[in-house]
């Protein structure tokens, strides 16, 4: 993939200007030829892109150059995917993942975050769990994209809304 023609988009002003990045990404992507790869340049893994950009026949490979940056390559697949990507995760009650992972839970507060930092930050601690242990989130509200992601990862999501703006997660590796 990263030996085709590259044609580097830096989003990171776009993302600093407090726009989506999103249309530029799909405006490059298209004017793109069979032999040229889109390599984008941010902070963290695009995942709800790369997600909906896999559903679109594209593949991707995503590498960090040092601390600072995310490169991610994406070019046009030959073929169709397979399949989708899951809609939903696998979920358990609330109150039992709480007893069960007592004592052994990593807790994190994304509620003051901008999307996707939320999602980028969780992803990033559940890399990091120990086993047998779950990851205790407060959340403004329950994050779509992160469900498939889950789902791929291996994980399972308890969840709990205590009003519009406060969501309670357990994510936890499945057995």
């Amino acid at each position: 993939m990263k030996n085709k023609h590259i044609v580097a988009l830096d989003v990171r002003p776009i993302l600093s200007s407090g726009t989506d990045p999103f249309a530029e990404i799909m405006k490059t992507l298209e004017t793109l030829s069979s032999n040229q790869t889109l390599l984008i340049i941010n902070t963290f893994e695009p995942i709800p892109l790369l997600n909906k950009l896999k559903n679109k026949g594209y593949s991707y490979l995503v590498e960090r150059p040092n601390s600072e940056e995310v490169h991610t390559f994406v070019s046009k697949m030959d073929e169709k995917p397979a399949t989708d990507l899951p809609e939903a995760t696998s979920e358990i009650d609330f109150d039992m993942a709480l007893k069960t992972f007592e004592g052994k839970m990593h807790e994190l507060d994304v509620r003051e975050y901008e999307m996707p930092m939320p999602m980028v930050l969780i992803l990033e601690e559940i890399e990091n769990l120990n086993e047998g242990h779950a990851l205790f989130v407060h959340h403004k509200r329950l994050p779509q994209y992160l469900l498939p992601e889950l789902e791929v990862r291996g994980f399972a999501l308890a969840k709990k809304e205590i009003d519009s703006s406060n969501m309670k997660l357990i994510i936890f590796k499945k057995l």
